[in-house]
Protein backbone atom coordinates (compact mmCIF):
# COMPACT_ATOMS: atom_id res chain seq x y z
CA UNK A 1 0.00 0.00 0.00
CA UNK A 2 1.34 3.34 -1.15
CA UNK A 3 1.17 6.26 1.32
CA UNK A 4 -2.35 7.73 -0.39
CA UNK A 5 -3.31 4.39 -3.11
CA UNK A 6 -4.69 1.47 -1.90
CA UNK A 7 -4.69 -1.92 -3.73
CA UNK A 8 -7.95 -3.75 -4.59
CA UNK A 9 -9.23 -7.20 -4.77
CA UNK A 10 -12.84 -8.45 -5.83
CA UNK A 11 -14.44 -11.81 -4.58
CA UNK A 12 -17.31 -12.21 -6.90
CA UNK A 13 -18.16 -10.85 -10.15
CA UNK A 14 -21.71 -10.27 -9.82
CA UNK A 15 -23.88 -7.21 -11.34
CA UNK A 16 -22.66 -4.56 -8.77
CA UNK A 17 -19.28 -5.33 -8.88
CA UNK A 18 -19.29 -5.37 -12.56
CA UNK A 19 -21.69 -1.87 -12.71
CA UNK A 20 -20.44 0.19 -9.71
CA UNK A 21 -17.84 -1.13 -7.47
CA UNK A 22 -15.23 -2.43 -10.10
CA UNK A 23 -15.73 1.56 -12.02
CA UNK A 24 -15.93 3.37 -8.79
CA UNK A 25 -11.91 1.62 -7.97
CA UNK A 26 -10.97 2.50 -11.27
CA UNK A 27 -12.15 6.11 -11.14
CA UNK A 28 -11.23 7.01 -8.03
CA UNK A 29 -8.49 8.85 -6.79
CA UNK A 30 -6.64 6.92 -4.03
CA UNK A 31 -7.83 3.42 -5.21
CA UNK A 32 -6.36 0.58 -7.50
CA UNK A 33 -8.03 -2.83 -8.90
CA UNK A 34 -5.67 -5.11 -8.70
CA UNK A 35 -7.18 -8.88 -8.93
CA UNK A 36 -10.19 -10.04 -9.55
CA UNK A 37 -12.12 -14.10 -8.17
CA UNK A 38 -14.54 -15.91 -9.78
CA UNK A 39 -15.40 -19.20 -9.33
CA UNK A 40 -15.29 -19.59 -13.31
CA UNK A 41 -11.96 -18.53 -14.40
CA UNK A 42 -13.16 -17.29 -17.87
CA UNK A 43 -15.19 -15.03 -16.02
CA UNK A 44 -12.33 -13.51 -14.16
CA UNK A 45 -10.26 -12.81 -17.12
CA UNK A 46 -13.07 -11.29 -19.36
CA UNK A 47 -13.63 -8.93 -15.80
CA UNK A 48 -10.07 -8.04 -15.29
CA UNK A 49 -9.98 -7.07 -18.89
CA UNK A 50 -13.29 -4.98 -18.62
CA UNK A 51 -11.94 -3.24 -15.58
CA UNK A 52 -8.31 -3.35 -15.75
CA UNK A 53 -7.16 -6.00 -12.95
CA UNK A 54 -3.94 -6.95 -12.88
CA UNK A 55 -5.08 -10.37 -11.81
CA UNK A 56 -7.26 -13.02 -12.81
CA UNK A 57 -8.25 -15.90 -10.35
CA UNK A 58 -10.27 -18.77 -9.70
CA UNK A 59 -9.68 -19.17 -6.05
CA UNK A 60 -9.54 -16.35 -3.11
CA UNK A 61 -6.98 -17.55 -1.14
CA UNK A 62 -4.38 -17.20 -3.80
CA UNK A 63 -5.37 -13.45 -4.08
CA UNK A 64 -5.41 -13.22 -0.03
CA UNK A 65 -1.85 -14.16 -0.43
CA UNK A 66 -0.93 -11.09 -2.69
CA UNK A 67 1.11 -8.38 -1.20
CA UNK A 68 -0.17 -6.21 -3.62
CA UNK A 69 -3.95 -6.46 -2.17
CA UNK A 70 -4.59 -4.74 0.79
CA UNK A 71 -8.42 -4.85 0.87
CA UNK A 72 -11.05 -6.61 -0.72
CA UNK A 73 -14.83 -6.02 -1.58
CA UNK A 74 -16.73 -9.18 -1.17
CA UNK A 75 -19.53 -9.45 -3.18
CA UNK A 76 -21.08 -13.67 -2.89
CA UNK A 77 -24.24 -14.89 -1.94
CA UNK A 78 -25.31 -13.81 1.76
CA UNK A 79 -24.00 -17.13 3.25
CA UNK A 80 -20.60 -17.12 2.23
CA UNK A 81 -19.69 -13.49 3.43
CA UNK A 82 -18.63 -14.41 7.17
CA UNK A 83 -15.83 -16.81 6.33
CA UNK A 84 -14.68 -14.81 3.18
CA UNK A 85 -14.60 -11.78 6.09
CA UNK A 86 -12.54 -13.76 8.36
CA UNK A 87 -9.99 -15.59 5.95
CA UNK A 88 -9.17 -12.33 4.79
CA UNK A 89 -9.30 -10.57 8.06
CA UNK A 90 -6.45 -13.47 9.13
CA UNK A 91 -4.95 -12.65 5.62
CA UNK A 92 -4.18 -8.76 7.02
CA UNK A 93 -6.75 -7.49 4.43
CA UNK A 94 -9.09 -4.71 5.06
CA UNK A 95 -12.66 -5.76 4.10
CA UNK A 96 -15.66 -3.62 2.76
CA UNK A 97 -18.56 -6.44 2.38
CA UNK A 98 -21.66 -6.50 0.78
CA UNK A 99 -24.79 -6.19 3.11
CA UNK A 100 -25.39 -8.21 4.74
CA UNK A 101 -22.36 -9.33 7.01
CA UNK A 102 -23.73 -12.27 7.26
CA UNK A 103 -26.91 -14.23 8.03
CA UNK A 104 -26.73 -15.26 11.19
CA UNK A 105 -25.63 -12.80 14.51
CA UNK A 106 -23.04 -14.79 15.91
CA UNK A 107 -21.19 -15.19 12.39
CA UNK A 108 -21.98 -11.44 12.35
CA UNK A 109 -20.39 -10.90 15.78
CA UNK A 110 -17.55 -13.22 14.66
CA UNK A 111 -16.61 -11.06 11.55
CA UNK A 112 -16.13 -7.89 13.67
CA UNK A 113 -14.20 -9.47 16.29
CA UNK A 114 -11.70 -11.29 13.62
CA UNK A 115 -11.10 -7.99 11.79
CA UNK A 116 -10.48 -6.35 15.21
CA UNK A 117 -8.14 -9.01 16.28
CA UNK A 118 -6.62 -8.46 13.44
CA UNK A 119 -6.08 -4.80 13.51
CA UNK A 120 -7.99 -4.12 9.58
CA UNK A 121 -10.53 -2.07 8.96
CA UNK A 122 -14.54 -3.49 8.12
CA UNK A 123 -17.22 -1.92 6.23
CA UNK A 124 -20.38 -2.42 4.96
CA UNK A 125 -21.60 -1.19 1.32
CA UNK A 126 -24.97 0.35 2.97
CA UNK A 127 -24.49 3.04 0.05
CA UNK A 128 -27.86 5.00 1.18
CA UNK A 129 -25.72 7.12 3.82
CA UNK A 130 -24.09 8.56 0.85
CA UNK A 131 -26.96 9.78 -0.88
CA UNK A 132 -26.88 13.77 -2.01
CA UNK A 133 -27.78 15.69 1.01
CA UNK A 134 -28.60 12.86 3.57
CA UNK A 135 -25.24 13.41 6.16
CA UNK A 136 -26.92 17.03 6.14
CA UNK A 137 -30.55 15.88 7.14
CA UNK A 138 -28.57 13.53 10.07
CA UNK A 139 -26.59 16.62 11.36
CA UNK A 140 -29.60 18.57 11.11
CA UNK A 141 -31.53 16.31 13.40
CA UNK A 142 -28.80 15.82 15.72
CA UNK A 143 -28.72 19.45 16.28
CA UNK A 144 -32.21 19.90 16.95
CA UNK A 145 -33.34 20.92 13.87
CA UNK A 146 -37.18 19.30 13.60
CA UNK A 147 -36.86 18.84 17.38
CA UNK A 148 -37.63 15.73 18.96
CA UNK A 149 -38.23 12.84 15.91
CA UNK A 150 -41.55 11.52 16.59
CA UNK A 151 -42.17 9.28 13.65
CA UNK A 152 -40.12 8.75 10.62
CA UNK A 153 -41.15 6.53 7.06
CA UNK A 154 -38.95 4.73 4.57
CA UNK A 155 -40.40 3.24 0.83
CA UNK A 156 -38.02 1.32 -0.89
CA UNK A 157 -38.06 -1.03 -4.49
CA UNK A 158 -36.64 -0.87 -7.56
CA UNK A 159 -39.87 -1.15 -9.07
CA UNK A 160 -41.18 -5.31 -10.45
CA UNK A 161 -37.87 -6.78 -10.11
CA UNK A 162 -38.37 -10.22 -8.22
CA UNK A 163 -35.07 -11.98 -6.32
CA UNK A 164 -32.95 -14.29 -8.85
CA UNK A 165 -30.65 -16.88 -8.98
CA UNK A 166 -29.29 -17.22 -5.45
CA UNK A 167 -31.08 -14.51 -4.02
CA UNK A 168 -34.17 -17.23 -3.78
CA UNK A 169 -32.66 -19.47 -2.11
CA UNK A 170 -33.29 -18.85 1.17
CA UNK A 171 -29.88 -21.40 2.23
CA UNK A 172 -28.00 -18.58 1.08
CA UNK A 173 -29.47 -15.50 1.05
CA UNK A 174 -30.93 -15.94 4.11
CA UNK A 175 -34.12 -13.39 3.91
CA UNK A 176 -35.48 -12.38 0.73
CA UNK A 177 -36.20 -8.65 -0.08
CA UNK A 178 -35.74 -7.83 3.46
CA UNK A 179 -31.79 -8.51 2.94
CA UNK A 180 -31.63 -7.16 -1.06
CA UNK A 181 -33.33 -4.10 -0.09
CA UNK A 182 -34.98 -3.59 3.05
CA UNK A 183 -31.18 -3.60 5.27
CA UNK A 184 -31.19 -0.04 3.41
CA UNK A 185 -33.93 1.59 5.03
CA UNK A 186 -32.92 -0.03 8.31
CA UNK A 187 -29.16 1.30 8.59
CA UNK A 188 -30.43 4.72 6.91
CA UNK A 189 -32.92 5.01 9.90
CA UNK A 190 -30.51 4.35 12.67
CA UNK A 191 -28.14 7.17 11.12
CA UNK A 192 -31.36 10.12 10.91
CA UNK A 193 -32.57 8.47 13.47
CA UNK A 194 -29.57 8.59 15.87
CA UNK A 195 -30.43 5.65 17.90
CA UNK A 196 -30.48 2.04 18.16
CA UNK A 197 -34.00 0.05 17.68
CA UNK A 198 -35.50 -1.29 20.53
CA UNK A 199 -38.86 -3.11 19.34
CA UNK A 200 -39.45 -4.44 15.90
CA UNK A 201 -43.04 -6.56 14.52
CA UNK A 202 -43.32 -7.12 10.56
CA UNK A 203 -45.58 -8.40 8.30
CA UNK A 204 -44.02 -9.85 4.80
CA UNK A 205 -45.80 -11.60 1.74
CA UNK A 206 -44.26 -13.59 -1.01
CA UNK A 207 -44.90 -14.02 -4.39
CA UNK A 208 -46.14 -17.35 -5.79
CA UNK A 209 -43.44 -20.08 -6.63
CA UNK A 210 -40.64 -18.13 -4.01
CA UNK A 211 -39.68 -19.73 -0.77
CA UNK A 212 -38.53 -16.00 0.20
CA UNK A 213 -39.99 -12.53 0.91
CA UNK A 214 -40.63 -10.34 -1.73
CA UNK A 215 -42.77 -7.73 -0.25
CA UNK A 216 -42.35 -6.68 3.26
CA UNK A 217 -43.36 -4.32 6.06
CA UNK A 218 -41.32 -3.99 9.25
CA UNK A 219 -42.75 -0.99 12.21
CA UNK A 220 -39.45 0.11 14.53
CA UNK A 221 -39.51 1.91 17.77
CA UNK A 222 -36.51 3.30 18.69
CA UNK A 223 -34.43 4.03 21.80
CA UNK A 224 -35.43 7.68 21.72
CA UNK A 225 -38.94 6.94 20.80
CA UNK A 226 -39.45 7.61 17.71
CA UNK A 227 -41.85 5.17 15.56
CA UNK A 228 -40.85 3.95 12.20
CA UNK A 229 -42.56 2.28 9.17
CA UNK A 230 -40.47 0.67 6.65
CA UNK A 231 -42.08 -0.50 3.26
CA UNK A 232 -39.39 -2.83 1.14
CA UNK A 233 -40.45 -4.67 -1.86
CA UNK A 234 -39.38 -5.75 -5.16
CA UNK A 235 -43.38 -6.50 -6.38
CA UNK A 236 -44.92 -3.01 -6.85
CA UNK A 237 -43.91 -1.64 -10.04
CA UNK A 238 -44.17 2.42 -10.14
CA UNK A 239 -42.95 2.42 -6.55
CA UNK A 240 -41.87 5.81 -4.18
CA UNK A 241 -38.65 6.07 -2.80
CA UNK A 242 -38.89 8.60 -0.50
CA UNK A 243 -37.96 9.30 2.66
CA UNK A 244 -40.07 11.24 5.68
CA UNK A 245 -38.71 12.44 9.16
CA UNK A 246 -41.56 13.89 11.44
CA UNK A 247 -40.59 15.77 14.30
CA UNK A 248 -41.74 18.27 17.29
CA UNK A 249 -40.54 20.74 15.55
CA UNK A 250 -40.41 20.27 11.79
CA UNK A 251 -39.82 17.57 9.05
CA UNK A 252 -37.34 16.30 6.61
CA UNK A 253 -38.15 15.20 3.43
CA UNK A 254 -36.29 13.22 0.90
CA UNK A 255 -38.43 12.91 -2.23
CA UNK A 256 -37.39 9.58 -5.12
CA UNK A 257 -33.66 9.58 -2.47
CA UNK A 258 -33.71 6.08 -1.08
CA UNK A 259 -32.85 4.27 -3.66
CA UNK A 260 -29.61 4.49 -5.51
CA UNK A 261 -29.50 5.85 -9.32
CA UNK A 262 -32.04 8.12 -8.76
CA UNK A 263 -32.65 12.14 -9.17
CA UNK A 264 -34.45 13.31 -6.41
CA UNK A 265 -35.08 16.61 -3.92
CA UNK A 266 -34.18 17.31 -0.32
CA UNK A 267 -36.95 19.73 1.74
CA UNK A 268 -36.41 20.69 5.23
CA UNK A 269 -39.76 21.67 6.89
CA UNK A 270 -39.32 24.08 9.91
CA UNK A 271 -41.31 27.28 11.51
CA UNK A 272 -39.38 29.90 9.74
CA UNK A 273 -40.12 27.72 5.91
CA UNK A 274 -39.14 25.05 3.51
CA UNK A 275 -35.84 24.72 2.39
CA UNK A 276 -35.47 22.55 -1.33
CA UNK A 277 -32.36 21.81 -2.98
CA UNK A 278 -31.99 19.18 -5.80
CA UNK A 279 -30.52 15.72 -4.76
CA UNK A 280 -28.93 12.42 -6.54
CA UNK A 281 -27.87 9.40 -5.64
CA UNK A 282 -26.34 8.32 -8.66
CA UNK A 283 -22.87 8.27 -7.23
CA UNK A 284 -23.63 6.51 -4.13
CA UNK A 285 -21.41 3.40 -5.41
CA UNK A 286 -18.26 5.98 -5.95
CA UNK A 287 -18.72 7.52 -2.78
CA UNK A 288 -18.46 4.42 -0.61
CA UNK A 289 -15.45 3.01 -2.23
CA UNK A 290 -14.00 6.51 -1.67
CA UNK A 291 -14.89 6.91 1.87
CA UNK A 292 -13.87 3.33 2.77
CA UNK A 293 -10.54 3.72 0.92
CA UNK A 294 -10.02 7.26 2.96
CA UNK A 295 -10.42 5.56 6.37
CA UNK A 296 -7.92 2.85 5.78
CA UNK A 297 -5.63 4.85 4.42
CA UNK A 298 -6.12 7.48 7.10
CA UNK A 299 -6.35 4.33 10.01
CA UNK A 300 -9.62 5.40 11.17
CA UNK A 301 -12.85 3.16 11.32
CA UNK A 302 -15.43 3.46 7.97
CA UNK A 303 -18.59 4.20 8.34
CA UNK A 304 -20.90 2.14 7.70
CA UNK A 305 -18.33 0.49 10.20
CA UNK A 306 -18.37 -3.59 10.81
CA UNK A 307 -20.39 -2.54 13.72
CA UNK A 308 -23.47 -1.46 11.66
CA UNK A 309 -23.17 -4.46 10.04
CA UNK A 310 -23.39 -6.42 12.71
CA UNK A 311 -26.88 -4.26 14.50
CA UNK A 312 -28.16 -4.86 11.08
CA UNK A 313 -27.99 -8.86 11.36
CA UNK A 314 -28.90 -7.76 14.63
CA UNK A 315 -32.61 -6.46 13.85
CA UNK A 316 -32.70 -8.53 10.38
CA UNK A 317 -32.80 -11.68 12.75
CA UNK A 318 -35.32 -10.10 15.24
CA UNK A 319 -37.34 -8.90 12.42
CA UNK A 320 -37.11 -12.98 11.13
CA UNK A 321 -37.68 -13.65 14.42
CA UNK A 322 -41.40 -11.39 14.60
CA UNK A 323 -42.35 -12.91 11.50
CA UNK A 324 -42.35 -16.44 12.54
CA UNK A 325 -43.58 -16.12 15.85
CA UNK A 326 -46.10 -13.30 15.01
CA UNK A 327 -45.23 -10.75 17.90
CA UNK A 328 -43.74 -7.88 18.77
CA UNK A 329 -39.34 -8.89 19.32
CA UNK A 330 -37.44 -6.65 21.63
CA UNK A 331 -33.85 -5.69 21.19
CA UNK A 332 -31.07 -4.66 23.68
CA UNK A 333 -30.84 -0.71 24.04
Amino acid sequence: MSARTLGWGIIGLGRIAGSQIAPAITASGNSTLVSVVSRDRARAEEFARAHGAATALDDYAKMLADPAVDAVYIATPNALHAGQVIAAARAGKHVLCDKPLAVTVEDARQCVEECRSAGVRLGITFQTRFHDGLADAAQFVRDGGIGKVIVAEVTMSGGRNLPRGWRTDPDLAGLGTINNIGVHAFDLLRYLVGAEVTEVVALTDSEPGYRIDTTATVLLRFANGAIAYVNANQSTPHARDDIVLYGSEGRVLGSNLSRPGRDGTLSFITSVGERVVPASSRDAYQRVVDAFAEAVLDDRDPSPSGEDGLRSVELTTAIADAIRDRRVVSLRD
